[in-house]
């Protein structure tokens, strides 16, 4: 390991991290597993778990690993499960959506406790939305019966279409920042505030923790745009504040419908709500809402049918070649709510490009509508308790 120009703490911070992470990946692990995990020795992981233990970061839930009846008996300590305290600190989350903004509080494992809900109209102004966060976050501690030292802090993420709302400012790489909105809601609530990209925190949270298995995911965000983001051996992919846009530009229908700035044809000409909305507006003469297109799906309405079908048609050709050029089998649908008839028309199309049926698995996010601020929660324990391995974030 080169450890030139590290600074102790930095070194103890990176060790701390790597080992609950992995940790936070298995569940429950023993020291001599995690040692032979990251090439530590097995002094120095005993060193660092037993000072989280002390610091009650860490359980030993000293339940011996079963032996095999044929495997001979072994001198020495048995090997004990550890894993990450569920209740070391509680991440507050908010989620400020295309149509609601999502509020709530979690354990470390990301299991909701209490959430609050507000919905969003285009007449909703920036203020309102923080003013409910912190009028939220601070009904939902007392709820929990929590101290402020039991707070890790919020995470708060923020849909594209809300970024220029909420103050969002983008570097020169594309990358999205909120000092503004962090710096307001820290000097509302006084604790430590961090803020990206909801549909970058939406793949990051719905990473699978407690199994050793390697997660190669895509995650496909529908809405008033389209957005990506991909999850490669349980990592999010350009981070938390990657360009996840980029969908909107790929050509899904050659010379097809038009849309200023955009290829003919693209995702955002032929996809988007607002193009759905326009092709059936020009039948019915009315913007119909999701419950009531899902209907005219599955009743097959004559006037729109067509329409609806085709829009999953060409949903199941982007999902097919995303899931082939980022080399995934398993893709997450977010803010995405088909009736149960769409969704088996969607699976079986795009079981129909598959060289296997089943290759290409869809599975609809769990957190979505009100626990979409467990999306936040991620983030909060990502930055404010795992980049710091389990220190305080001013240590």
């Amino acid at each position: 390991m080169d450890t030139k120009g590290i600074s102790k703490l930095d070194l103890k911070r990176r060790n701390r991290r790597q080992i609950l992470l992995a940790i936070r990946q298995a569940g429950t692990l023993a020291r001599v597993d995690i040692a032979s995990k990251l090439s530590l020795t097995r002094a120095a992981v005993t060193i660092i778990t037993n000072q989280m233990i002390n610091q009650n970061i860490l359980e030993d839930l000293n339940t011996p690993l079963p032996v095999s009846a044929d495997e001979p008996p072994k001198k020495g300590r048995k090997k004990t499960m550890i894993r990450i305290n569920p209740t070391y600190r509680y991440p507050l989350g908010a989620v400020i959506e295309e149509d609601f903004v999502s509020v709530g509080i979690s354990n470390l494992p990301l299991e909701a406790q209490y959430y609050e809900m507000m919905p969003l109209t285009d007449d909703t102004e920036a203020d309102e939305i923080i003013a409910f966060i912190v009028k939220s976050c601070k009904k939902l501690i007392k709820k929990a019966g929590l101290s402020g030292k039991q707070i890790l802090g919020l995470g708060v993420g923020v849909i594209p279409s809300r970024w220029s709302q909420l103050r969002a400012e983008e570097n020169q790489d594309h990358q999205v920042h909120f000092s503004k909105l962090t710096y307001m809601l820290e000097m509302e609530l006084s604790i430590p505030v961090c803020a990206a990209n909801a549909v970058s925190l939406y793949a990051m949270a719905n990473i699978p923790c407690g199994t050793s298995s390697t997660a190669n995911q895509l995650l496909l965000y529908t809405g008033q745009n389209y957005h990506f983001a991909t999850v490669t051996d349980n990592m999010l992919v350009g981070g938390v504040f990657a360009n996840t846009a980029l969908v909107d530009r790929i050509v899904i229908n050659p010379n097809g419908a038009k849309a200023k700035g955009y290829p003919d044809g693209s995702v955002h000409a032929e996809m988007i709500r607002d193009a759905v909305d326009q092709k059936v507006a020009k039948i019915c003469g009315k913007k119909l809402s999701i419950d009531e297109l899902n209907n005219a799906f599955d009743n097959k309405d004559p006037r729109i049918y067509d329409i609806l079908e085709r829009q999953l048609v060409m949903t199941a050709v982007l999902i097919h070649n995303l899931s082939i050029g980022h080399r995934t089998t398993t893709v997450i649908m977010q803010h995405f709510r088909p009736s149960e008839k769409a969704k088996k028309f969607l699976q079986a199309k795009l079981d129909s490009f598959c060289e296997k049926s089943g290759s290409i698995r869809i599975i609809y996010s769990p957190i979505d509508g009100d626990h979409a601020f467990l999306a936040g929660c991620a983030l909060a324990a990502e930055k404010l308790f795992y980049d710091q391995g389990g220190l305080p974030t001013g240590e």
